[in-house]
């Protein structure tokens, strides 16, 4: 394990918890872009907290100075950012991004259930998503200067997945400390269909948070190094938009699974 510096990556709570490495406060971001270099790292994934704004893109900038690509498993503004994707593509490099869905989770449950509405011709008029847990990850997010980013980045998926105009929050709404690694997503949609009635979706989704992201972090980095192997560098929207709950270009959940498998074909 190495260092890298630290910046905002403990800012908030988690301050509290962690206790900081003295070589992290003594290593530069140049000796992370050698790191990268001397260890063939081919992808590099970050999973940095989120709010971790300075640290994160410090991490972006050593992966251009090394080649490598680079899968963003945060809500900061990296796949989003025009001038860092033609940074990554003159170097030769992949953005996948931003902010890792989960296998199942909140924003792929309240997405398809949003698809299936607007599908069968109904009219969604408010919605509401709702998470508690109590990992580490909880207790950032319980920072409202932490989860702001996060906020904005579950808006853009339920844009993506038709809604607009409409009544709504989705994001972080608690650290419960005793849930340890559980998470519980409440989802609320309210639609309007023949004649003008009514219909109410209420669902609970309880999982295992941290191993719930396995998976698709492990396709995200096959996709990545797929990408480079195929020539391709910058931002690629056809696998971003089915691992992202933020990509460049967000999709419906159908219409990103049929892109994503015509990418992996």
């Amino acid at each position: 394990m190495l260092p890298a510096p630290l910046l905002d990556g403990l800012d908030g709570p988690l301050g509290t918890l962690v206790e900081t490495s003295a070589a992290a406060l003594e290593t530069t971001s140049e000796s992370v872009a050698k790191a990268l270099v001397d260890h063939e790292v081919h992808v590099l994934v970050i999973t940095l907290p989120t709010g971790a704004s300075r640290a994160i893109r410090m991490f972006a900038r050593a992966a251009i100075a090394a080649g490598v690509t680079v899968v963003n498993a945060t809500p900061e503004k990296l796949a989003r950012d025009e001038d860092l994707r033609r940074r990554f593509e003159d170097a030769g490099a992949v953005l996948l991004g931003d902010d890792l869905r989960s296998h199942v989770g909140a924003t792929s449950l309240h997405t398809t259930l949003i698809e299936l509405l607007i599908s069968r011709g109904l009219v969604p008029t408010s919605t509401y998503q709702l998470n508690v847990g109590g990992n580490t990850d909880f207790l950032n997010l319980a920072d409202a200067n932490r989860s702001a980013s996060k906020f904005d980045s579950k808006a853009n998926a339920l844009r993506a997945a038709g809604l607009t105009d409409v009544a709504g929050t989705a994001g972080p709404t608690g650290y419960i400390g005793h849930l340890a690694d559980t998470k519980v997503c409440f989802a609320h949609i309210k639609a309007t269909s023949v004649l003008g009635s009514e219909l109410e979706i209420d669902v609970k989704l309880t999982v295992e948070d941290s191993p719930n992201a396995a998976g698709v972090i492990a396709n995200a980095v096959r996709a990545g190094q797929t990408a480079v192997d195929r020539g391709l560098s910058g931002s690629v929207d056809d696998a971003s938009a089915l691992l992202f709950k933020s990509p460049p270009h967000g999709l419906p959940e159908s219409e990103a699974r049929a892109s994503f498998l015509n990418f992996a074909s």
